[in-house]
């Protein structure tokens, strides 16, 4: 079954269930293991890069299919380094803070910074995440597009994830382009965001 699929049916599961919010992210990672069960599910499944050529026109990439290089294999096999190498070179935001923001954890990217700090609301705190997780997958894995269920994992990992405005939250998010509908949803930054990209790891970081 393709990474993608296993996604949404994992996360339909859990909307079905109507569980408590606070276990979703716990309930997600089951409904992965048991539609998966050969594999060890990360708590937060990522998706794979596609292999395109860093953009030097103000955007993350362009793929010819549209899809975004958000299907795959569910594990990233490049390092940290090389992932801070290419957003640095593409955003000009400072290396020791970008790796106080984000980490790869057992193949998976995720945001270091605790989800009580990524904002005042969830609102602010779900597109503190979709910015972080799209400019450095667009740069540091050659990203096309993000994947907006790559968001929403990330999330509800951090707690912030409110699943009645999400939609509207990311509709909100200055400097990035939503095309697709669904879980076929898929971010891509432009020339604002990346230049904003910077600018956002201060704040977070609290240095703004």
């Amino acid at each position: 079954m393709e990474v993608s699929e296993v996604l949404k049916k994992a996360w339909s599961a859990v909307e079905d269930a109507g569980l408590p919010s606070e276990i979703h992210e716990t309930a997600f990672r089951e409904a992965v293991r048991l539609l998966v069960p050969e594999t060890t599910a990360p708590a937060a499944p990522a998706t794979a890069p596609r292999v395109v050529k860093p953009a030097g026109n103000g955007s993350t990439g362009s793929s010819g299919s549209g899809s975004g290089g958000s299907n795959g294999d569910a594990g990233i096999n490049v390092s940290e380094a090389e992932i801070y190498d290419k957003v640095v070179a593409q955003t000009g935001v400072d290396r020791l803070k970008l790796e106080d923001v984000v980490h790869l954890d057992g193949g998976v990217l995720k945001v270091s910074i605790p989800g009580i700090k990524l904002g005042k609301n969830n609102a602010e705190k779900t597109r503190a995440i979709a910015q972080i997780l799209t400019i450095v997958r667009g740069f540091g894995l050659d990203e096309a597009e993000t994947s907006v269920e790559v968001v929403r994992a990330e999330a509800i990992r951090l707690k912030c994830y409110d699943s009645a405005n999400f939609s509207s939250q990311l509709g909100k998010l200055s400097g990035f382009v939503i095309t697709g509908s669904g879980t076929n949803r898929r971010i891509r930054s432009k020339a604002a965001g990346i230049q904003a990209f910077p600018g956002l790891v201060d704040s977070l970081l609290g240095e703004s």
